[in-house]
């Protein structure tokens, strides 16, 4: 019987103690951040990954003219607090061209979706168990602005728009 109790009087106190630890969300503030230009219309979300965390962005570009637009991953940067803090990493990068990103080539008057994460958030994956996944996992996105100077060239010109979220964790 005293065994009985033990393992009841454990179970009753992980159940409270449990029950009473705050958890968090992320959230953020807009829910997004556009530009537009005459040269293109951008969009910049927060995304959830499969937690409660903000994870990544997704990024739309729409070219509004009749010339391919290119994304310059190379010259395009994470914003933390308005400090340029890294590149993005996003499907097909991997170790070997991280420091050397293709570009993204927009169809005249189409668009484009991409999946972004801070290169300075991202974990690799090594080694043969991962072999059929992606390269690397996203981290969480502090808490703070977070943000993208996103840099485009058209016919010789180099555009930059700048677009920037704040998240917060707040208690559930």
């Amino acid at each position: 019987m005293k065994i009985f109790n033990a393992i009841f009087s454990c179970f009753l106190a992980m159940f409270f103690l449990s029950g009473c630890a705050p958890t968090r969300t992320w959230i953020s503030s807009p829910e997004f951040q556009s530009a537009d230009n005459a040269t293109y219309s951008a969009r910049f979300t927060p995304l959830k990954g499969s937690g409660r965390f903000i994870s990544g962005f997704r990024l739309e570009v729409n070219n509004k003219t009749r010339q391919p637009l290119e994304i310059d991953w190379n010259n395009t940067r994470y914003l933390y607090n308005q400090v340029p803090s890294g590149r993005f990493a996003f499907e097909g990068i991997t170790e070997k061209n991280i420091n050397n990103p293709p570009s993204d080539v927009v169809p005249p008057e189409g668009s484009l979706q991409k999946i972004i994460s801070p290169v300075n958030l991202i974990a690799w994956r090594r080694g043969p168990g991962y072999a059929n996944l992606p390269a690397f996992s996203a981290g969480p996105v502090p808490e703070g602005q977070n943000g993208i100077l996103l840099v485009v060239r058209q016919n010789g010109n180099e555009i930059r728009e700048k677009m920037t979220v704040t998240i917060k964790a707040k208690a559930d």
